[in-house]
């Protein structure tokens, strides 16, 4: 959806607000404190926790379509997350030749503080803005929400989805 804005308007509106997203992105990144910041993981095997977390056991073909890697890149960040405590693997009841894997405790522990963690920052954040403001973001929060599932029904049928 769209409104009358002229091109050039709107052009100038959605680069002031990356530029403000970026800003904003830059001084999370500095907050040490971030627990996403302090872990150990690797982009990919953050991406797979989260992942198992939002959307439960998946079968290893499955994550490494979602990812776009192959299935052997997938079974080595796998077998270390399995190493590591945090991710568990077996066979799927329904099909033993599936792999499922599940997170662990520590995985889910993990995943979870780190989580928690950004929640409460925002919270804390929104304490600095007055009701105005907030009514403000609520619209802007709600805009974007309406956007990406406008977005997501636009997608021609086949493109890579999270695993169910």
């Amino acid at each position: 959806m769209t409104d009358q804005l002229p091109s050039q308007e709107r052009d100038v509106l959605v680069e002031r607000i990356m530029e403000g997203q970026r800003a904003v992105q830059r001084m999370f990144a500095e907050d040490l404190s971030n627990p996403l910041l302090n872990s150990h993981l690797t982009m990919s095997q953050l991406k797979i926790l989260l992942l198992l977390r939002l959307h439960g056991g998946s079968g290893g073909q499955e994550l490494a379509r979602h990812l776009g890697v192959s299935l052997a890149t997938m079974t080595g960040i796998v077998d270390r997350l399995v190493a590591q405590g945090l991710v568990t693997r077996h066979e799927d009841p329904h099909d033993r030749r599936v792999r499922r894997i599940e997170l662990g405790d520590e995985g889910r522990e993990m995943i979870d503080h780190i989580l928690r963690a950004g929640e409460e920052h925002q919270r804390r954040l929104m304490n600095h803005i007055d009701l105005a403001g907030l009514r403000v973001l609520d619209q802007a929060v709600t805009l974007m929400r309406t956007a990406l599932i406008a977005e997501l029904a636009d997608r021609p049928p086949g493109t890579p989805t999270l695993p169910d």
